[in-house]
């Protein structure tokens, strides 16, 4: 792919929607765990850690996963990308490599009020 040519990027999965488990509010940093079923990851732990930009409506943001495909396999996955907030809802961007050599691009919503995360994932590599 030649570097003028436009992007088109496919769905990995189905879009997840995880349940929020925790967050912990801070003045350098807030931290977000989360849980959920993510289709070819299996069940997935995750934890997101945002960093504020001076106004505090975004910044940016590093996730750490993990995937359980079964009971003797996991996949590791590391993130980083940008966030900002939209009322009560945080829009995040980012980029992961999985330990699986997958990498994806996020493109998730977490809505404060309902504690839920919808994330769309697509293919990279």
């Amino acid at each position: 792919m030649s570097s003028t040519e436009p992007m088109t990027l496919q769905p990995r999965q189905e879009r997840t929607i995880m349940d929020v488990t925790s967050v912990e509010i801070g003045i350098e940093e807030s931290v977000l765990h989360a849980e959920g079923k993510m289709g070819e990851y299996g069940k997935v732990y995750s934890t997101v850690r945002f960093k504020y930009n001076s106004d505090r409506s975004g910044g940016t943001f590093t996730d750490e996963g993990r995937g359980f495909l079964d009971e003797n396999t996991m996949l590791s996955g590391t993130g980083m990308g940008i966030w900002r907030r939209e009322g009560s809802k945080v829009i995040l961007e980012e980029l992961i490599n999985v330990s699986d050599g997958t990498q994806n691009f996020h493109r998730s919503v977490w809505d404060a009020r309902e504690n839920k995360i919808v994330v769309d994932s697509y293919i990279i590599r």
